[in-house]
């Protein structure tokens, strides 16, 4: 199978640089990434070793084609892949190996002249700080949705109106429909951007479940100081008996010193309710689908990344040293809303623990560039063990 799409990829690629210049206009373009990772202690118990190495690597291939001043297409071929995942096996084979169509759609822009314009096919959807739709372009994989969307846009106001499906059931049962209107407003609040939002999951499967999440983000920058809020609010059934009732807000700001090294500092706060297991509704905030690197530390400790069941706080600065390298620094700390295990964390505490981050990235020029990261887990009382997590990571990502 993989060795088709490679095909078919391969003779659209030539046609395209066949076929005459006036019947489409087709640029190509593509990303090699590599990244090692270092795990030391993921399990907080020095007594039972589980350190881990790994170089996982991605490669993208992007071909946009322009028939028209407003009709396009994109298809974006994806290779992930983990060094050495299936053995000597995989030296003479594709066995284990992802290959497959990250993003294939078509785009529709400015239908009959209006300011209306329409995408169907497998595309990205990113919005806001993607704490809620995110591309997860951290993950190797990524993320992408199967769908269609509706774009509205002018100087003052942008609205998407998406329908995505997340699961085909077939004849068995019934499928799972992700669908929102988000609206961003860029001149009601002077050097503000307002969004609003209204999205709603649906399953129609035997555990039943119709999830509306509504909010509103906010963000600005005076004098220096930048700032987000956000704050969105879930409601629906989880099933016939079990009524939904959660929330959650984020809000950071920072200050950038007005010096060559564009020195900012920063601080940010986090909470997601959790289950109150003496409340007989869903009362745990559903993340949806977000990019969370980044939002909760770079560590990614399972329970500690996620906008459900958290209150976390952080402080962090950052540095340009030169032209070409930047520095960020920050510390965490995070417990949870309602003591539930998960992870390594056993549920009989609701300290989950700290975390210091440190990131450099490396403009070695405008096609490449590198980044390196570290961090260090302190376990707080809910962990399995009492042994702190190491994690560092060296990235090289090179976009032609």
């Amino acid at each position: 199978m993989k060795r088709i799409i490679l095909s078919v990829f391969a003779a659209a690629v030539t046609a395209a640089w066949v076929v005459p210049a006036s019947a489409a206009d087709v640029t190509f373009s593509g990303q090699y990434r590599l990244r090692g990772e270092y795990t030391n202690n993921n399990n907080f118990n020095d007594a039972v070793s589980d350190d881990s190495d790994v170089w996982a690597q991605r490669v993208r291939l992007t071909a946009n084609a322009k028939a028209t001043d407003d009709v396009s297409a994109k298809i974006t071929l994806q290779d992930t892949r983990t060094w050495g995942a299936t053995g000597a096996a995989g030296l003479l084979s594709d066995s284990g190996n992802t290959l497959d169509f990250h993003e294939a759609y078509l785009n529709v822009s400015s239908i009959f002249g209006t300011p209306v314009s329409f995408r169907a096919g497998r595309q990205e959807l990113s919005y806001g700080d993607e704490r809620l739709i995110g591309s997860f372009g951290w993950s190797n994989q990524g993320r992408a949705f199967d769908g269609a969307k509706f774009m509205f846009a002018t100087d003052a106001l942008n609205v998407d109106f998406f329908t995505t499906t997340i699961t085909e059931a077939g004849v068995a049962g019934d499928d799972t429909y992700f669908s929102g209107i988000y609206a961003t407003l860029k001149q009601l609040v002077p050097n503000n951007t307002l969004d609003v939002y209204v999205l709603n999951q649906n399953s129609g499967s035997s555990t039943t479940q119709n999830l509306y999440t509504i909010g509103a983000r906010l963000k600005g920058a005076v004098a220096g100081v930048d700032y987000t809020a956000e704050v969105p609010f879930q409601f629906g059934e989880n099933s016939a008996t079990q009524d939904i009732s959660a929330w959650a807000f984020a809000v950071k700001a920072g200050y950038t010193l007005p010096t060559p090294m564009k020195i900012r500092v920063g601080a940010e706060y986090d909470f997601a309710t959790g289950e109150d297991t003496a409340d007989a509704d869903l009362n745990a905030f559903q993340g949806l689908y977000p990019t969370n690197h980044g939002h909760f530390g770079i560590a990614d400790v399972t329970g500690a990344n996620q906008w459900s069941n958290i209150q976390a706080w952080s402080v962090n600065a950052s540095a340009d040293l030169n032209e070409k390298t930047r520095l960020f620094v920050a510390y965490w700390d995070f417990s949870q809303d309602e003591a539930a295990a998960v992870g390594n964390f056993t549920g009989a505490n609701d300290d989950l623990g700290s975390e210091i981050d440190l990131v450099a990235t490396y403009k070695y020029n405008n096609n490449l560039n590198l980044e390196a990261g570290a961090s260090r887990f302190f376990v707080g009382d809910a962990g399995v063990g009492t042994d702190d997590r190491d994690w560092a990571y060296l990235q090289i990502t090179a976009n032609f």
